[in-house]
This record gives structure tokens, sequence and C-alpha cells, in this order.
């Protein structure tokens, strides 16, 4: 960490092992060698989960933190694909209250975003852009302390990250038809 810095680095679930030398603020060589010495995939190009990359920075002196929209979008995923319970025991404060309060509303979210996405059926959508969408406007009835903007730029970041080269078009859309239901 550079002299002077205080604050811990935010990251994604999933990053490559080049995006996690940047944001920790060291070289790809040295994050390289920490993965080489676990014998795990370390060319700059591969993808670390975020305990990989919690435990890498650790190594290497740097403490950080890991995005909890992008958590929440994952427990979402596993749910979903997998039907089962999701352990909001293992997540952070933040992410496991908006698991939750997702999880409790979704079928009010789907009836909304169905209303709201023409031409689209919640179950036609791709899991991870439902997933998405339902987190974004879990956050739009419940966060209202957070700005319309930032929620639907950070879905609309998700989206790019974790789903198709067009689901980010299509997750802004949704959204933002729905902020102006919900927040007028």
């Amino acid at each position: 960490m550079s002299p002077g810095r205080t604050s811990k680095p935010t990251i994604p679930a999933r990053l490559t092992v080049e995006e996690l030398a940047a944001a920790i603020d060291r070289t790809t060589e040295e994050v390289e060698g920490v993965l080489a010495a676990r014998n795990e995939a370390h060319a700059p190009e591969d993808v670390v989960d975020a305990r990989t990359a919690v435990s890498v920075a650790a190594v290497l002196g740097v403490e950080l933190s890991v995005e909890a929209r992008d958590l929440t979008l994952e427990s979402l995923y596993q749910s979903e694909i997998g039907g089962g319970e999701v352990d909001e025991g293992e997540l952070p404060a933040r992410a496991a209250m908006l698991v939750k309060g997702v999880l409790t509303e979704k079928e009010e979210l789907d009836h909304r975003i169905e209303s709201a996405s023409e031409h689209w059926s919640i179950a036609r959508m791709p899991v991870i852009d439902r997933s998405i969408l339902r987190l974004g406007l879990y956050e739009l009835m419940h966060n209202t302390e957070t700005p319309t903007a930032v929620i639907v730029s950070e879905a609309v970041r998700l989206a790019k990250t974790y789903s198709t080269e067009r689901s980010g078009a299509f997750v802004n859309g949704v959204l933002a038809s729905l902020a102006r239901s919900v927040r007028g």
C-alpha cells in the first residue's frame, strides 16, 4: 500500500491477477509469486475469487474488502441455480442484509421487473441478469439513502462484469424504468 493510504481497497468478487495487483498497489509479479507458491493459477489474465484475493493481499501486507453487491450477486446466483438456502452467516452484514431482503421479497420484485421489461418474462432472463435486477430493485425500494444513479450504475457494472455483452444496456433500461416508478 502506498504511504499515507489508510482506506482498504474494495474489489469485486472475481478479478484477474493483473487487476488484483493494481487494486492492492503491488506488481503483477508479486501477486503471481504468492499464487504460484500456493500452486494456484497465476497468469495475469487468470481470474481469482474474493477469498483468494483477500488471502493473497494479506500475504503482501494489504487488507482488502470485497464489494457487498458482488458478494450478494454471487449468493443470489448460487441460490437460484442450486435452489437452496444461502448461508448468510458467511457474508458481511451488508451483503447478508441484501440477500435476505431480495429472497424475502422475490415474488414482488419479479412481478415489478416483469411489468417493466417489455417482452421479457423473468423465466426468459439469464439467471445473472434477473439476480442483478432483483438486487437493484430491492435497493431502489429499501435503500433510500443510496442515490438512484449509484444503484443503477452499480447494477450495470455487475451486468457488464458477470453477464453478456448486451446485459448492461438491458439492465440499465429496466432499472431506469423501475426507478421512475419506485422513486418518482
